[in-house]
């Protein structure tokens, strides 16, 4: 078994099958890139494969940057249900406000899914 040490200084020599373990640990570590992969394939002697190594790279950095763009929609979708529910507790105040009603008849006449609901009543019990 390998463990891809991302902090791995190809400098530092491993004490048993370095030939063996550095050019893996380097081929499959996405924090290098295609030239210090070459040169790693190079001076350990094995063979020049540029187009598997650059798909290697291209993969890690095509799932790198399907993470990111993952993450990006994710924070997006949260702050949009994060503005919804601060409008929903503004109208929600305005209403118990306006018409004295209690949480509970202000969010029926809104029509507040059960869900958002919950999320609202922890705002109005702190």
């Amino acid at each position: 078994m390998i463990y891809l040490n991302k902090d791995h200084d190809i400098k530092d020599k491993y004490k048993d099958s370095d030939w063996i373990k550095t050019p893996l640990v380097i081929f499959l570590n996405n924090t290098y890139d295609l030239l210090i992969k070459k040169e790693v394939m190079k001076e350990y002697g094995f063979e020049e494969i540029e187009k598997e190594v650059k798909k290697m790279c291209n993969l890690g950095e095509m799932i790198a940057r399907e993470n990111i763009e993952k993450g990006h929609s994710m924070g997006l979708e949260q702050g949009q249900k994060l503005e919804g529910r601060k409008k929903n507790i503004e109208l929600i105040t305005n209403l118990m406000n306006s018409l004295s009603i209690s949480f509970l008849k202000a969010v029926e006449l809104l029509k507040v899914s059960e869900d958002e609901v919950l999320e609202i009543k922890k705002y109005f019990e702190a």
